[in-house]
């Protein structure tokens, strides 16, 4: 097993208004008025929220309520909880807003209230850098009791080596305290992160080493596929071991306890595996449920689409590959997989007895610990 996980390193080298229409104020006081159940109005909530980037760079938010909440507000910030501006008046049943970004070139989040009172915050999960295709923010997924997770203060993504000057202002401009380099000394070697002036850099390697230059590109140029095991096989056995082998997520877990070090980003190569293993535990240990972690998991599908194919068939033109189990394989490694994850998920539950077992036992987190990761993360 230990052997297919040091491959790893190497195979990650691979690697409102109605919508649409903003009202003015006054067209908004002008708007008719709704004849709303008073009792269900006062009790209804919002439900979710989510905002993303059109091509053009203008923003659509959406939102969704248990019930009609009458006459709302969009307000807009630059920082997650304060400095709030008012930018729109529309009303909660139309679900939704098409706005120009009010602060073009930095972090922008949202509040929405309702008449009611109720209110919800948003802001992008893939944040809209040229130089990275999986930066994302953890924040806005619920709780099993209820509460949210803070925009603002947890983020994960892929390489930054290529970050641009204007990304790298975004990110300072962020807030952006401290960042997480899981990588290999050889990863960090090739493609060392730029210097973002504020943030703290950390080496927090998961893996010892990475393969050598033999391992899975030798494999893959000598067609040896089987020495890799079926399509997959890989990140499983790696998301094993990195269960096994705790100690960067010990690390990561410290830094978190600090107030000092947030806003945090961990990163890796791709993204997707060893980071996508600490935002699990991330997300777990504030109490979010596991299927809307595995579902933040599978994002990473979506984000690298585009850059997946192209790795993916550079590869088999590269390679001269016709074998489509071959293709297949290379293909595993590029995605992620429901079953990368839950191999963490059992191999947690075989060795501590269950998630919370690992927290407590693999990880260290006191029960102490756990209520003051959401004391400051959650709200």
């Amino acid at each position: 097993m230990m052997k297919k996980t040091i491959l790893l390193g190497t195979a990650l080298f691979l690697t409102a208004s109605p919508l649409g229409t903003v009202i003015s104020h006054a067209d908004a006081a002008a708007a008719p008025s709704k004849h709303l159940n008073q009792a269900s109005a006062k009790k209804a909530v919002f439900t979710n929220a989510t905002v993303e980037r059109e091509k053009d760079g203008t923003l659509k938010l959406h939102w969704q309520a248990t019930a009609d909440l009458g006459p709302a507000k969009v307000y807009w910030s630059s920082q997650p909880d304060s400095a709030w501006k008012e930018l729109a008046r529309t009303y909660a049943a139309f679900g939704g807003l098409h706005t120009a970004d009010p602060n073009p070139g930095s972090r922008v989040y949202f509040k929405i209230k309702g008449g009611n009172g109720a209110e919800i915050r948003t802001a992008e999960r893939l944040l809209p850098l040229q130089g990275a295709t999986n930066f994302r923010d953890l924040g806005g997924y619920r709780t099993t009791d209820g509460k949210t997770v803070k925009y603002g203060k947890l983020f994960r993504s892929d390489e930054l080596a290529g970050l641009t000057p204007s990304d790298i202002s975004y990110l300072q401009k962020s807030g952006l305290k401290t960042i997480v380099d899981y990588r290999t000394d050889e990863e960090v070697q090739k493609k060392p992160d730029p210097t973002i002036t504020g943030a703290a850099y950390v080496r927090n390697p998961v893996f010892s080493q990475s393969g050598s230059g033999t391992d899975i590109m030798t494999y893959m140029a000598t067609g040896e596929f089987d020495k890799m095991g079926k399509p997959g096989d890989v990140l499983v056995a790696a998301n094993r071991d990195m269960v096994d082998h705790p100690e960067a997520y010990v690390k990561l877990f410290d830094m978190m306890l600090d107030p000092a070090s947030t806003a945090l980003v961990q990163h890796c190569t791709a993204g997707k595996d060893r980071t996508g293993l600490g935002s699990a535990l991330m997300l777990l240990a504030l109490g979010v449920p596991k299927e809307t972690v595995v579902q933040d998991f599978l994002l990473s599908n979506t984000y690298r689409e585009v850059y997946n194919k192209a790795a993916v068939d550079a590869m088999v033109k590269q390679f001269n590959l016709t074998d489509d189990n071959a293709i297949e394989v290379i293909r595993a490694l590029m995605d992620v997989r429901p079953e990368y994850i839950n191999a963490a998920f059992d191999e947690m539950a075989s060795k501590y007895g269950s998630i919370q077992g690992f927290l407590e036992k693999g990880l260290g987190l006191s029960a102490a610990e756990q209520a003051k990761l959401k004391k400051m993360y959650l709200e």
